[in-house]
């Protein structure tokens, strides 16, 4: 059985592992895309046994702040505030670890 706090360093993990920039790929978009969604099903099935729902929603609020990094990167946007509220759940979720 996995503690709380492995279980949000996985999470971490995942959203770290995870390939924020699939949309952009050449070729083979239908299987980055189906990779991609079964990612986020895998993160979402692992935060989910997280009994804190404070964790939990700071958990998916970072999984959404690096989709949203990832778009304004795409899009050619700069947005420090993102990093700093990225930097600032980190940071919160290194505590409640």
């Amino acid at each position: 059985m996995m503690t709380q706090s492995n279980t949000i360093q996985e999470a971490i993990q995942m959203i770290n592992n995870h390939d924020w920039f699939w949309m952009m790929t050449d070729s083979g978009y239908d299987h980055y895309r189906e990779s991609a969604k079964s990612h986020m099903r895998s993160f979402v099935k692992v935060v989910s046994t997280i009994e804190n729902a404070n964790i939990r929603e700071m958990l998916r609020n970072l999984w959404m702040l690096r989709w949203e990094a990832a778009r304004n990167s795409i899009n050619g946007r700069k947005d420090e505030e993102n990093q700093a509220k990225q930097d600032a759940l980190m940071n919160a979720l290194a505590v409640a670890a």
